[in-house]
């Protein structure tokens, strides 16, 4: 019965000490803050303002992003330039199927608090919820794990709620766990997730040679290359609520508690980015201007159109005119000039001259 939820440990160790910074070290940089809600749509490029891929290159298609691994030790990461501190994250994906193929999405700070939902390829009826307080991976009894029908073909509404006091996950608006701030669960606190945390969602593979065996026991296995590649098909939509309002975050000493994080005001630069006002198309930019400068617009346009018109047939004229100048007579004129020329003959002074010329 330990075997589990050893595997929960083993399998976290890869991923849980990746951080940029270590806020419980050093002096790191304030975490952007998010500051409000909103719900992304992953079925066209993301503004890279609020989202980086960081490793890996989406497909996007009208379902969502398919997150593909094309090679035994290839991976996908994409995690939010922005943070919460407490908050709600709304998930709504399908897994990826095979072995040795791990799909996530956690909510991870800087000090490696961690919040999350994992799939193991090899089993496409369940999901595994899991968390950690500043990547402590000593105790074996956190990871729980429920069951969700057709988890790789369908998609599910996979929630995070986290506040002070507990966490609870959601699967399509139906409470499946709650842990609680104060509980032995969490070393009555120590290990609660308590500090400004990013989103990030990843496809990767446990199961190759240079995981560790605990990696690849917990994800089923090596990874069968004829599976490749195996797809987290596909991100459809995130919901991410920030329960704070301000601009950023920052660590006030290393104790790594709640209590130390400072909530700096002002807007966010994510809530600038989501509420700026996009850039009008020239339809837009001409409804907006009004019924006067429309009616200038069209008087101009007439006058315009006119003056052309105008000149097309001047030109058109003084072409024809010169084309008659240049050009031979035409039959009728010759004909009109040889009766000129018989009248003449036959009138007396034609007649005289006629003879004159001939004499």
């Amino acid at each position: 019965m330990l075997l589990l939820p050893l595997l929960f440990i083993l399998a976290t160790l890869t991923r849980a000490d990746e951080t940029d910074c270590d806020p419980l070290n050093q002096t790191c940089p304030a975490d952007a803050a998010l500051g409000t809600a909103h719900t992304w749509w992953f079925n066209s490029t993301l503004d890279s303002t609020l989202w980086n891929m960081t490793t890996g290159t989406p497909e996007y298609t009208s379902e969502g992003a398919n997150f593909s691994n094309r090679s035994v030790n290839g991976s996908t990461l994409l995690q939010s330039n922005f943070y919460i501190f407490f908050g709600v994250m709304e998930a709504h994906v399908k897994m990826a199927a095979g072995p040795g193929a791990i799909s996530s999405v956690i909510l991870q700070s800087d000090d490696l608090d961690e919040i999350d939902w994992e799939w193991v390829g090899y089993n496409t009826s369940a999901v595994q919820s899991d968390f950690f307080g500043k990547g402590n991976t000593t105790t074996s009894d956190r990871g729980g794990i429920h069951a969700v029908a057709h988890a790789d073909s369908q998609f599910h509404n996979y929630t995070s709620y986290w506040d002070r006091e507990r966490l609870e996950w959601w699967i399509d608006g139906r409470l499946v766990r709650t842990v609680h701030y104060s509980e032995p669960l969490t070393l009555y606190g120590r290990n609660y997730p308590q500090t400004p945390c990013r989103v990030k969602v990843s496809v990767w593979p446990a199961g190759i040679p240079s995981e560790s065996l605990g990696n690849i026991e917990w994800a089923g296995g090596l990874v069968d290359r004829d599976d490749l590649p195996f797809t987290m098909a596909v991100l459809q939509r995130i919901r991410v609520q920030d329960f704070h309002t301000g601009r950023e975050y920052q660590y006030t000493d290393r104790s790594g508690s709640y209590e130390s994080i400072k909530v700096v005001s002002g807007n966010s630069t994510a809530k600038a980015e989501i509420n700026k006002t996009p850039k009008k198309t020239l339809a837009q930019k001409w409804a907006d201007l009004p019924t006067a400068a429309h009616v200038g617009v069209y008087c101009a346009a007439a006058a315009v159109a006119a003056f052309v018109l105008y000149c097309i047939r001047q030109r058109r004229q003084g072409r024809l005119e010169r084309a008659l100048a240049e050009s031979p007579r035409s039959p009728v004129q010759s004909t009109e000039m040889d009766t000129y020329k018989k009248q003449w003959r036959q009138s007396e002074w034609g007649r005289r001259g006629y003879q004159n010329v001939e004499q």
